[in-house]
């Protein structure tokens, strides 16, 4: 008769332990989409200069902070870059170095394709 229902404060105090475990839902998130994430980094020719595209599959790339990779990628190459859609676009032919990057990083060997053709792009 004289029960109360105490679910909503375990409800909570579940909720804080798992996070406090996980460290946060947007890590694991974010973790979880790097290892199935599909990767293809390719290179084009731009006038004089070349530039290295790293295209994520869109659905895996809401899930990872590209701003980030792509701020990492920059740092630890020496190079300027910009993320536009789900690419990012890294100055200079990179292709191999990035791609062990990204390895330590997180992301999974066997999901990262590399194109070993240089595309030409024209200007209009």
């Amino acid at each position: 008769m004289g029960e109360v229902d105490n679910r909503p404060d375990q409800d909570s105090s579940i909720d804080q332990l798992l996070s406090s475990i996980t460290g946060g839902g947007n890590e694991v998130t974010e973790s979880i989409a790097k290892e199935q994430a599909l990767i293809r980094i390719r290179v084009e020719k731009r006038r004089a200069h070349y530039v290295t595209v790293i295209e994520v599959d869109s659905s895996d790339a809401k899930s990872i902070n590209l701003e980030e990779v792509a701020k990492t990628l920059k740092r630890k190459l020496a190079a300027g870059g910009t993320v536009k859609d789900n690419k990012i676009e890294i100055q200079g032919d990179h292709r191999y170095r990035i791609k062990k990057l990204l390895l330590e990083e997180g992301f999974n060997e066997s999901n990262i394709f590399i194109d070993e053709n240089i595309t030409v792009v024209q200007n209009k």
